[in-house]
């Protein structure tokens, strides 16, 4: 594998505190033979001139764009990348030296068309946070889709993943700029609906910095803010459109089920937020209607996913059964 080519996609908006962290843990890099694409998505703080300093090594391509979010960013990148695989970095996050020769020593057999690892979580202040452990090991396409749904897997983060560009090109996966939360889940998982094997393994390379005030940590059921609303509609799109690119075939009947499931689980915990939240936002009695409507339609799917937790399925049944039973004991916990 050492002659492979790889580029490295790195979207950056108003980065100036963390992209020079970002861009010098891909130079420390134990291997070389890489190129990286900086896309400055419009930025309005210093992160141009921070870019400025990096022109200078050729294997740097600094791109500048209006803003115009994250995954036309990441999609501008995309259309110029050459090599023979992509790898996607944030700017706010980094990784250490070994990152790249792991991802790529991923690569065991000629099957194996994505290659994903496991990560550090860190606050701002760079303190560790949590550290989890997947399954490690090499699974079909089909499978690796249900490992992406899994919450305690890698999950369908871009990062902390490599693609084969061929597969990327050949099939038009792009990043949909019409969805603004779990976007890269979507991209993963059309890419494995085209691939043969995943290899998950063992690295801890990548660092992910995790914020507080970040819209998909508006999405929990202990948010006392407005932005709720927004985030549990990004994220019921997301998981819909999700629904509507597996094929209806009996290979992906587990992936079918485990998708309805997860929308019935986001259903549910937006409805629980919008109760606890009556008071500063009013009940809309139309959603309310809608979210259990969708609850009821994929409940079945819900109890038999072996992705969710005794504990979600028992909540999960009073909620449609015994909505204010629910409500009084959430209103207990999270006030």
């Amino acid at each position: 594998m050492s002659n492979k080519t790889i580029s490295i996609v790195v979207p950056a908006y108003n980065a100036e505190k963390t992209i020079k962290r970002c861009l010098d843990s891909i130079i420390e890099q134990t291997i070389s033979n890489f190129k990286v694409y900086v896309v400055n998505d419009g930025s309005t703080d210093s992160t141009a001139k921070i870019l400025d300093n990096y022109k200078s090594d050729r294997r740097f391509n600094i791109i500048h764009i209006s803003n115009s979010g994250v995954s036309i960013a990441r999609n501008k990148a995309l259309g110029l990348v050459e090599t023979d695989y992509v790898t996607f970095i944030d700017s706010d996050d980094y990784v250490d030296k070994n990152y790249l020769q792991d991802l790529i020593g991923g690569f065991v057999n000629e099957d194996i068309d994505m290659v994903a690892t496991d990560r550090k979580y860190l606050n701002e202040d760079l303190v560790s946070l949590v550290t989890l452990r997947y399954d490690f090991g090499i699974y079909n396409a089909s499978d690796g889709i249900n490992i992406l749904l899994n919450e305690n897997g890698p999950q369908g983060y871009i990062t902390g993943k490599i693609f084969k560009t061929d597969i990327i090109k050949e099939n038009n996966i792009i990043l949909d700029p019409n969805i603004h939360v779990g976007e890269d889940l979507i991209f993963c998982i059309q890419y494995l609906l085209n691939a043969k094997k995943i290899n998950i393994i063992s690295s801890l390379q990548y660092n992910y910095i995790q914020y507080s005030d970040s819209l998909s940590h508006a999405a929990t059921l202990y948010n006392r803010q407005k932005s709720f609303k927004e985030a549990y509609s990004n994220y019921l799109e997301m998981a819909l459109k999700l629904k509507s690119i597996v094929p209806n075939e009996s290979k992906y009947y587990i992936c079918q089920r485990n998708i309805n499931a997860r929308v019935a689980r986001i259903c549910e915990d937006f409805l629980r937020t919008m109760y606890l939240n009556q008071d500063i936002i009013p009940i809309d009695k139309n959603l309310e209607k809608r979210l259990t409507k969708i609850m009821s339609k994929y409940r079945k799917d819900f109890y038999k996913s072996e992705l969710i937790s005794k504990k979600q399925k028992i909540y999960f049944w009073l909620l449609l059964n015994f909505p204010l039973f629910i409500h009084v004991s959430d209103k207990k916990r999270f006030k």
